[in-house]
């Protein structure tokens, strides 16, 4: 299964918008889609078992300590990459304000 936090769904009544912030005219986008859109047509369209996680649900229902943990186990150098990057991008959150987009 192949797990892709991006995309944005416009629910009924919310109006919380994407997360590209250079770009002002298009509100809804979200950045991973954004900026391979072929990229993720390509994945989209595959054979492969694919779980949209879009950016409005993401924002809902944090994960990354949940995700955090599960990568720690793992001892490949790609589960040991993603860790240290989303362990970065964690605290960067948690510190600065201009993260809390993701």
């Amino acid at each position: 299964t192949v797990y892709i936090v991006g995309g944005y769904t416009n629910e009924a009544n919310t109006r919380s918008g994407g997360n590209v912030f250079t770009f002002p005219s298009n509100k809804d986008a979200e950045f991973n889609i954004f900026l391979d859109p072929l990229g993720a047509k390509a994945v989209i369209e595959s054979i492969l078992d694919v779980v949209l996680i879009p950016l409005n649900i993401q924002r809902k229902v944090s994960s990354f300590n949940h995700i955090l943990k599960n990568l720690k186990v793992e001892k490949t150098p790609e589960a040991k990459f993603v860790h240290r990057l989303l362990s970065r991008l964690y605290h960067l959150q948690r510190k600065h304000k201009s993260y809390h987009h993701m």
